[in-house]
């Protein structure tokens, strides 16, 4: 059940429901877990590199919990708990940072906490280069699109987002961008 549709009324304590609130609780548990014990094997790899969700696990955990199908996600090294919550299980996760073949985002071909995954029920993350900040670049282009098509009024009448979605991926093949549009916000 998605959590926006799980908010309760102002007269209770909690405008979540329960179990959603303890579905975040054992995912935080997990990626808590998870970074306990990188931590804890550090000594068996030849070369440790590993940042964990260390710390923002919360805000992770309410934002993975909100994305949809239709939604594009622009996620960064550090947001294991994002993925724990769209339903990526702590083995997927761990395939990655380790570089093997069932790696569920690139078979172990790149570096670790690079997720890219297109997958149903899955928000499409796109696959980003490992240069800090790097998750802005698609985020930004797919705002900017969006923004374009706005401003040319070519988005009236569609209101399935996940038809929505399509529709601009494939609108986008055939619109040529002017090469020094102005965006106004």
């Amino acid at each position: 059940m998605p959590v926006a549709a799980s908010v309760k009324s102002k007269k209770n304590k909690s405008l979540i429901e329960r179990s959603i609130l303890l579905k975040a609780y054992a995912l935080m548990c997990t990626a808590k877990r998870m970074a306990e014990l990188y931590d804890e094997k550090k000594e068996i790899s030849s070369k440790y590199v590993h940042s964990t969700s260390r710390g923002h696990e919360a805000i992770q955990l309410a934002t993975g919990l909100q994305l949809k199908e239709f939604d594009y996600a622009a996620l960064y090294y550090r947001d294991e708990s994002v993925l724990l919550a769209l339903g990526m299980e702590a083995y997927e996760l761990m395939l990655q940072l380790m570089a093997k073949r069932d790696d569920p985002f690139s078979g172990g071909r790149t570096y670790y906490g690079h997720p890219a995954i297109k997958k149903k029920g899955f928000p499409t993350i796109p696959h980003q280069s490992s240069a800090t900040g790097m998750q802005a670049i698609p985020a930004t282009g797919m705002a900017q699109a969006v923004a374009y098509l706005e401003s040319q009024k070519l988005l009236k009448g569609k209101t399935n987002p996940l038809s929505f979605v399509r529709w601009v991926m494939d609108r986008l093949r055939k619109v040529r961008l002017p090469r020094h549009f102005k965006w106004r916000y």
